[in-house]
């Protein structure tokens, strides 16, 4: 093999195989070395190689032949995002906007503006101003304090990192957005689903959530994916009367599609809600390219999640 191979431990063999077929250095249908051959290269016991070539196998990236070898296996095709070309086709799940339709950021970012120094604000006073206006509605502070994150998803990962311990549990919607599902699983947070109807997040799905001991809940006020259900006023007046009895549980309000529905929000934060945040990205108005999300929040959250964003 003209591809070195090194390592002294299972997983580090396994790692550098993986790196080399990943990149294409070993291409499918080439042979790996024999376990011997490779044990006695590397100076390690036989079964180290056999772990690592185990490793490969349950990853998909190799398949054991027998008298053949092992050899590296035909990569199926990974499915991606949009739409084959010259085909009439097309998949509206995405939410996609018209790009003609996006607003050209040029003139804005051609702006010159002055330097900012260390120590002064994070956020523009002109657009905290704005945003504070914007995200007031319905909240318990009339003065949210105003964050900005690389958007909503950002915003929930760092909003549950500062609150939570691994193995936490968090209350998500079922169905729910995949994204918000794999921030949980990847922070290391236990999901507990609560059902949706068409009046959006269940009483007595949230009831049972809260009773399992959840620290965080994630809520989609309007427009939830992938149902389009929206909170209905009775709904969020209900679900906040169980959460009333939860303060310090963080509610986390992602109203994604925010000025684009034609739905009045009804918030689920109640008036003796002490741990709340309430995100709205800008993907959805000025195209996904814009990677910005606002939060407002609690005073205690702003200045926790701050510290996530240092």
């Amino acid at each position: 093999m003209s591809v070195d191979i090194t390592g002294r431990s299972a997983s580090e063999i396994a790692a550098g195989l993986r790196e080399r077929i990943e990149r294409g250095h070993l291409p499918p249908g080439d042979a790996l070395p024999p376990v011997r051959t490779l044990a006695t290269e590397l100076g390690v016991n036989r079964n180290t190689v056999v772990a690592a070539y185990r490793q490969l196998a349950q990853a998909g990236l190799v398949v054991a032949r027998g008298r053949g070898g092992t050899r590296v296996a035909e990569q199926a095709p990974v499915a991606q995002e949009g739409y084959a070309p010259g085909t009439v086709l097309r998949d509206v799940g995405t939410g996609n906007p018209d790009p003609g339709l996006i607003p050209d950021p040029a003139a804005a970012l051609a702006r010159s503006g002055r330097p900012v120094l260390y120590g002064e604000p994070v956020v523009d006073p002109g657009l905290e101003t704005w945003a504070r206006e914007w995200m007031a509605e319905g909240l318990p502070d009339d003065q949210p304090r105003i964050t900005v994150t690389s958007g909503a998803s950002d915003a929930i990962e760092r909003l549950l990192a500062q609150t939570l311990q691994r193995d936490d549990a968090v209350a998500l919607e079922d169905p729910c957005f995949l994204s918000a599902l794999h921030t949980v699983r990847q922070g290391g947070y236990r999901a507990v689903p609560v059902a949706v109807d068409a009046e959006g997040m269940t009483v007595d799905g949230l009831r049972a959530a809260l009773a399992d001991g959840v620290r965080a809940v994630i809520c989609t006020p309007r427009a939830h994916n992938p149902t389009g259900a929206s909170l209905t006023a009775g709904r969020a007046a209900q679900l906040r009367e169980v959460l009333a009895d939860h303060p310090y549980v963080l509610v986390i309000e992602d109203d994604h599609f925010s000025l684009l529905s034609r739905v009045p929000l009804r918030s689920i934060i109640g008036a003796t809600q002490q741990r709340w945040a309430r995100i709205r990205s800008v993907s959805k108005f000025l195209g996904p390219d814009m990677c910005l999300a606002v939060v407002a929040s609690d005073a205690e959250t702003a200045e926790r999640l701050a510290l996530r964003l240092t």
